[in-house]
């Protein structure tokens, strides 16, 4: 399959225009709503491109510092040189601006906007199709796991077709189910929840792209991006949960979980001896556990910080 980037644009305006525009129809506690998600939603995209652009020069500095090449790379339009959570990050800029210049607090705006956001990014992901094979994964040889959306087939001639895992469409279920959370469940910080389960599952999922961005040639770039910023919203836990005790637990747990997934990595490249025993699914298997400690300690956490503000929900 080849890459659309028409078909991929088109996919991605619409996508921001069906996200934006529940937002006109639901937010609530938006002034002058019209005027506030148009202006949202040009500086969004503007933020957006901008940031997944600057994070993906961020993490080839080390390529660009050895070639020289400062502008080669700043005006690269290749699908693959730009970066998922840079413009994530841009979108999240671009309102946080436009609540500033609507005399809103950002925080506020953010909550409202959290669930919307997550649907624009699940959407993001869904348009990976168009990109040829950017978010697929491993080569699928089981016959009968090649159909979409498990795998997505690359025809090479009239009697011969590839099928690889469309790692790209279980991004974007697991997008589509914390944008559900973020609205059915989530009440007091949504923002934050939000963006801790929305990286969460990516920790996995990265590591099953066979294209995924590397530093320095064993670092995957966008699975780091999601690990310090869980670590940094459990940090952000601990400092607001004043007078709790053990409250820097979830964060301590963060750099447990992170241990254990640079253990997999190793395990995985075989670069470990004594567990060289371990194969791919115990790899993938010790992988999930780490998530699960993230889960628990991100709602530890928030438990936490709840009790510390005086109120008590349900995580």
């Amino acid at each position: 399959m080849e890459i659309n980037a028409s078909a991929y644009l088109f996919w991605m305006a619409g996508s921001c225009l069906i996200s934006f525009g529940l937002f006109l129809l639901f937010a609530k506690g938006i002034p002058r709503k019209p005027a506030f998600t148009f202006t949202g939603l040009l500086l969004s995209v503007f933020f957006g491109a901008v940031c997944s652009k600057l994070l993906y020069y961020l993490f080839r500095l080390d390529f660009i510092i050895a070639e020289s090449g400062w502008l080669s790379y700043l005006t690269d339009t290749a699908p693959e040189s730009f970066s998922f959570f840079g413009g994530a990050a841009g979108v999240c800029a671009g309102m946080a601006l436009t609540a500033k210049l609507f005399s809103q607090k950002p925080a506020d705006v953010l909550n409202t906007f959290a669930p919307f956001g997550l649907l624009l990014a699940a959407l993001a992901r869904f348009g990976e199709y168009f990109l040829g094979m950017l978010g697929t994964g491993a080569y699928v040889e089981n016959e009968a796991l090649c159909f979409f959306p498990l795998s997505v087939g690359f025809r090479f001639s009239e009697d011969w077709t590839e099928w690889y895992q469309a790692v790209f469409m279980a991004e974007g279920a697991f997008l589509l189910l914390v944008a559900l959370l973020s609205a059915l469940r989530f009440r007091k910080h949504r923002f934050l929840r939000s963006a801790f389960w929305m990286c969460l599952p990516q920790i996995l999922l990265e590591n099953m792209l066979s294209g995924s961005m590397m530093i320095y040639t064993f670092i995957r770039a966008e699975q780091l991006a999601c690990m310090i910023a869980m670590f940094v919203i459990l940090i952000l836990y601990g400092v607001r949960a004043r007078g709790q005790r053990f409250r820097w637990v979830p964060a301590a747990m963060a750099l447990l979980s992170a241990g254990i997934f640079i253990l997999s990595e190793f395990a995985m490249d075989g670069k470990i001896a004594f567990l060289q025993f371990m194969d791919l699914t115990a790899c993938y298997g010790l992988m999930a556990f780490g998530q699960l400690l993230l889960a628990v300690a991100e709602i530890t956490g928030f438990r936490r910080l709840l009790r510390a503000e005086g109120t008590e929900v349900r995580a």
